[in-house]
């Protein structure tokens, strides 16, 4: 409890203390639910070219979920860009470049995949 309570304390003085952090916390969890979409999109096109789904987990959910696999992705990307914007801290927007990156070469390989990317 100890811990939540010091979190909560670092992500509130995180928001208050830098402006620029808040911004590019707004963008990075724009652009990670936005490439997140893209990834869902080029993994049905590539799905539909077929091709199978990488990711295990994925693959599992898919298998469970049929059609409705993205609802819980998009929805787990929305709350980690909620959790974003919670916690600005120079730390947190380090890995979410990551992440939003990784994700965009994942979209750029679901591309390249299908042959709409040559």
């Amino acid at each position: 409890m100890n811990r939540l309570k010091r979190l909560n304390r670092l992500a509130a003085k995180a928001r208050q203390k830098n402006a620029h952090l808040i911004t590019t916390a707004g963008l990075l969890s724009m652009f990670l639910v936005v490439v997140a979409g893209f990834d869902v999109v080029s993994t049905n096109a590539a799905l539909a070219a077929g091709h199978v789904e990488g990711n295990p987990a994925v693959r599992e959910v898919q298998a469970v979920l049929g059609t409705w696999w993205s609802a819980p992705k998009v929805g787990f990307h929305l709350v980690l860009g909620l959790f974003i914007l919670w916690l600005p801290t120079r730390k947190m927007m380090f890995i979410a470049r990551v992440v939003v990156i990784g994700y965009f070469a994942i979209f750029i390989n679901n591309i390249y995949v299908t042959g709409y990317l040559v």
